[in-house]
């Protein structure tokens, strides 16, 4: 997905991290926009992550996750999107989204698996259902 993702050019170049360990690529993640039902609204959602298997377990992960949440922060972004473990990600301030008043897009998984960290609290956050573009099909 994510080379469809780099392919639509929807997303913030400086918004595709990678981290590197002893000079070569050890994980990835992009995140890139996508819609909020019923307006012209656009939200970023994080995703795919990725590292390679012989480096899990090291933090190269959360490093990623970690630099995700500080760049959309720094791209002034009032909150960041994702579908994932919440086990996992609330370790990072990720909570349900539904409980915020963001419903996941009818494609996603698990209710209970899209999530979405504040940035930025004195901000009004947006309320609909979360709209994937076509190229979260891939």
């Amino acid at each position: 997905m994510a080379a469809a993702i780099v392919e639509s050019g929807q997303f913030p170049p400086e918004l595709s991290l990678v981290a590197v360990v002893d000079d070569r690529v050890a994980g990835h993640v992009i995140s890139s926009w996508v819609g909020l039902g019923g307006s012209d609204r656009r939200l970023l959602q994080l995703g795919p992550i990725g590292v390679l298997p012989q480096l899990q377990g090291q933090g190269i992960g959360s490093a990623l996750v970690h630099a995700s949440l500080d760049s959309t922060r720094a791209l002034g972004e009032p909150l960041l999107l994702l579908e994932g473990n919440p086990a996992y990600y609330g370790r990072f301030g990720f909570v349900r989204a539904d409980e915020l008043g963001l419903l996941p897009p009818p494609e996603a998984l698990y209710d209970w698996a899209f999530q979405v960290a504040v940035l930025d609290a004195a901000v009004e956050l947006p309320c609909g259902r979360v709209v994937y573009p076509p190229t979260f099909a891939h």
